[in-house]
Order: structure tokens, then C-alpha cells, then sequence
């Protein structure tokens, strides 16, 4: 029998509790004081009772909880705690599991629970909890248990019971008794309303403001034609995603890939070729990061698969993009059961769209394919292995023009030599591109740009007159090599 030190109010309390459920400590004088309460709010108001203010006290600290609950809408924040003051801290560090505006507080003290919580409820309309405290607590969920990390949150459900250093608390969906009329006395309220209000306003007028721009700027699709050094690879992508599509009849006798793994240093542009693929191929395109999906609720990572390839196959033809693919599918350990339980998902999303020859190709992206399970990269999931090296010399001359195309270089360059500095380098495209865009800026700081827009004295025509040299591009080289750790080149973290 597993005792909660935390309630210890009455009997009837347990009365709609599952069988399941821990069990309390109780007090003789329990039904007793359970009447008085009643009578106490039903008859007069609750500042006329000092008894009613002894007995809320008691009210074990779920159910307080609960009552609070009722109410609880999306901006809310509940803290439980001994004081306010020492969850300041942990609260302002988790502040980032938090996606909306605060609007109201409130804070619910017991002196019995040997921890802090916080409570939200996310856009979804859930309940998750955020472990305020230095050390892991539990929650248990059924017949499972799953540790919480300080500064982290969780997603609850009614019923799940969180163990803080030995404290039990029971998450549930109403109080045992209507505590309405006693919420003012052990829930202390902050409103936040009229001041998030007014910031939610200027963010609002901010983004129709980008909106308004984005509006007027034309922009234009990513094709094969933007990526350099890869023709060998587009290749293989023409023949294993566009043919299919544009000429079924052609592969009616033929296994189609579903599943492909691109590999490859970091800023090899991998996430650039899927857009690239996705465009050429005129289909919907759906780009995430791996990480994106591993939700801190447990058992929601794999409903979140499912919705995810659901979306994909009422869209089809769909193609879809995994970055940090290793993320979900690292190699199953046995020991991990949540993460093994996502890679044995995938498996099954993977073989569904195979057999039943849905027109969703997934494509994921790894710097680090030793990692992935051996199942996954089997043929039927992620069958297609393409490696994306760094770009050779012609390459590297195309991702220079593509990405200098706009920029207004001076014709004193010798370009076959930078581009032959590039190449030495061992540079990707991201580190092209970055190369390229410190010259313009080197070249701003020598033409005096800088200050002049600094001094409020920049007019179109130095902007007209303005052009990169190759002493700009010598610094740029020079500064980029010296980012660097012996051998080892420090990635930038562009997208090619």
C-alpha cells in the first residue's frame, strides 16, 4: 500500500477515486469535519468563519489543486509550493515550455509538499507540469514510471501521480467537494491581463508589419538549378522521386523507394536539395526538425508520427524532410524504452507506405549515420543511402556564383584563385556562403558604409558605387581559417 503524506483530509474524498489510485492516511473526525464545511459555505459567506479558515487548511492539496483546475484557462499558471519567492528562479529558467502569454497566476502554498510545481495549459488544451525543483522528480502514469529532469515539463493526465522526494500528488479533474466559494483563501491571484494585453498588441502590429512586406517582396523557388556540386546525386533523386511521379506507368513494374537517408558533413545543403527536390517535383513539401517531434509527453511522440504521415498521405504527393534524422532513429538499445518505442513506429509508418504504394517519399538527414537503428536503413523504410559530399572544384565554383550572383563584385578579382582558396579549404557550401557574405562586410567596413549609417550620412550613391575587392575577400579567408581548431573546421550552420 503506498501512503501519501500529502493528503490527510477525509474519507470521502477517495469515494470516486479508482481502485488504482494511492491511497491516504485518514482522520477519525473526517466525516465530521467534511459536514461542517458544507454547512459552513452553504450557510454563510466564507470571511464571516474563522472554523471554515482552519478547515480549507486542511483540504488536501489535490484537491485545492483541482478546484483551480476547473477554471484553468490557456494563459493560466498554477504554482504549488512552501514559498513564492524560491520558485522565481527555477520558474524563470522553464519559462520557455510556457508557448502563450501569461495572463493570471495563481499560488497555492503547502507546507507539507517537499518540493515546487508549476502548472500550464498548452495550446492544445492539456494540462503539463514543470518540475521546479534541483533534483529529478517522478510521474507515474498507470503501470509506468517516468522521471521528470529539473527546469523540464511533462504532460499530465487525470490521475497521473507525481513523486516530489517522496510527496504523492494525485492530478484530478474536480475536487471531492465544491470549493468555489473557498478559492480566494488558498489560491493567491495575480492578473496580468491588461499588461498582456497591450504586449500582444505591439507584437500583432510587428508581424503585420513583416506580413505587409513579405507581400510586396516576389520571391522565388529553390530548384536543382541553385544547387552546385551535386549532379551525380540530383540525378539519383530525378530517378527515384520525379520519374515515379510524372510517369507511373513507367515503374509499374518496378520497387519504389519510399524511404531515403542523405549523409554527409554539416552544410553540405542537404535541407536546400529536399526543398530543391520538393519544388522540381511541383508536390507538397513538409520540413521539420527531428527533435521537433520528440515531445516531452510521454506516449505523444508516437500519436505525433501518426499524425504527421496522416497529414502527408491526405496531401499526396507529399515529400517530406527529417532533419537530425539520428535524433529519432538512433540505434534501439533496449534500455531506452521511450525512444525505442518512436524508432519501432517509424518502422511500422515506413512499411505502411510501402505496401500500400502511398506517393509520400520521406527523406531523412544525418551528419552521423552510424547512429541510425539497422532496421531503419533496411530496404522497405529507408532503403536509399545518398551521400553528400563536399562540393569538388567545378562545385565549388558553381555554389560561388550562385551565391555571389546578387552581390556587386569588383572585376579586379581573380576569381579562378579564390575559388581554388575555397576548394583547398575543403569548404561546403555553407561555408561558401559565409565567406561570400563577411566580404561584403569587410568591404562595408572599408568603404566607411558602416559609418555613415552610423552618422546618418549614407546616400544611394555609395551604395551604388560600392563593390567587393579582393582584399575583402582575402580577410574573410583569413578570418575564417583562424575559427578554426588545428585541423578541424568549425561548422558555420548555414543551409548551401
Amino acid at each position: 500500500m503506498r501512503i501519501n503524506p500529502i493528503q490527510s483530509f477525509d474519507a470521502n474524498y477517495l469515494q470516486n477515486k479508482p481502485v488504482s489510485a494511492t491511497k491516504k492516511i485518514m482522520h477519525k473526525s473526517s466525516s465530521m469535519d467534511l459536514n461542517l464545511l458544507n454547512n459552513t459555505y452553504n450557510q454563510v459567506s466564507f470571511k464571516a468563519s474563522k472554523g471554515a479558515l482552519e478547515l480549507v487548511k486542511k483540504i488536501p492539496l489535490e484537491d485545492r489543486l483541482a478546484s483551480i483546475f476547473e477554471n484553468m484557462q490557456l494563459g493560466d499558471l498554477i504554482i504549488v509550493g512552501k514559498k513564492l519567492s524560491d520558485v522565481k528562479k527555477p520558474l524563470y529558467s522553464s519559462a520557455k515550455h510556457i508557448k502563450n502569454v501569461i495572463k493570471r497566476a495563481f499560488y497555492i502554498e503547502d507546507d507539507k509538499l517537499e518540493g515546487s510545481l508549476a502548472f500550464f495549459k498548452n495550446p492544445l488544451g492539456d494540462k503539463e507540469v514543470i518540475n521546479l525543483n534541483e533534483k529529478d522528480i517522478t510521474l507515474i502514469s498507470g503501470d509506468k514510471t517516468y522521471p521528470l529532469k529539473p527546469n523540464d515539463s511533462f504532460y499530465v493526465v487525470d490521475y497521473d501521480i507525481l513523486n516530489i522526494e517522496g510527496s504523492l500528488l494525485t492530478i484530478k479533474p474536480k475536487p471531492k467537494t465544491n470549493l468555489s466559494a473557498f478559492r480566494k483563501s488558498f489560491a493567491r491571484a495575480f492578473d496580468f491581463q491588461a499588461d498582456a494585453g497591450s504586449e500582444i498588441e505591439k507584437l500583432n502590429k510587428r508581424m503585420i508589419s513583416q506580413l505587409a512586406k513579405d507581400t510586396k517582396k516576389s520571391t522565388s523557388k529553390v530548384t536543382f538549378k541553385d544547387v552546385g556540386g551535386q549532379d551525380k546525386l540530383i540525378d539519383e533523386l530525378k530517378k527515384s522521386v520525379i520519374y515515379p511521379l510524372r510517369y507511373p506507368e513507367g515503374y509499374e513494374n518496378i520497387d519504389i523507394n519510399r524511404g531515403f537517408i542523405l549523409y554527409g558533413p554539416p552544410g553540405t545543403g542537404k535541407t536546400h536539395i529536399a526543398r530543391a527536390l520538393a519544388n522540381e517535383a511541383d508536390v507538397n513539401f513538409m520540413s521539420l526538425n527531428g527533435t521537433e517531434l520528440e515531445s516531452k509527453w510521454v506516449g505523444e511522440s508516437e500519436e505525433n508520427w501518426r499524425n504527421l504521415f496522416e497529414e502527408a498521405k491526405q496531401k499526396q504527393p507529399t515529400i517530406m524532410f527529417i532533419d537530425e534524422f539520428d535524433s529519432v532513429a538512433k540505434r534501439r538499445s533496449g534500455k531506452d524504452e521511450y525512444g525505442d518505442k518512436v524508432v519501432d513506429q517509424l518502422l511500422t509508418l515506413m512499411t505502411d507506405l510501402d505496401n500500400n504504394n502511398e506517393n509520400v517519399f520521406v527523406i531523412g538527414a544525418t551528419n552521423n549515420f552510424k547512429a541510425l537503428d539497422e532496421a531503419i536503413i533496411r530496404p522497405g523504410r529507408f532503403g536509399k543511402h545518398l551521400e553528400i559530399k563536399l562540393p569538388d572544384l567545378e562545385g565549388t565554383a558553381k555554389i560561388f556564383d550562385i551565391h555571389s550572383s546578387n552581390k556587386p563584385l569588383d572585376e579586379a578579382i581573380d576569381k579562378k584563385s579564390l575559388i581554388q582558396k575555397l576548394y583547398d579549404l575543403k569548404s561546403s557550401g555553407a561555408d561558401i556562403r559565409y565567406i561570400i557574405n563577411e566580404a561584403h562586410s569587410n568591404g562595408y567596413d572599408r568603404a566607411g558604409i558602416f559609418e555613415k549609417m552610423e552618422n546618418k550620412t549614407l546616400v544611394q550613391n555609395d551604395i551604388d558605387n560600392f563593390r567587393i575587392t579582393q582584399e575583402d575577400f582575402d580577410k574573410a579567408i583569413k578570418d575564417f581559417v583562424e575559427t578554426r581548431s588545428g585541423t578541424q573546421r568549425k561548422t558555420i550552420g548555414f543551409n548551401a
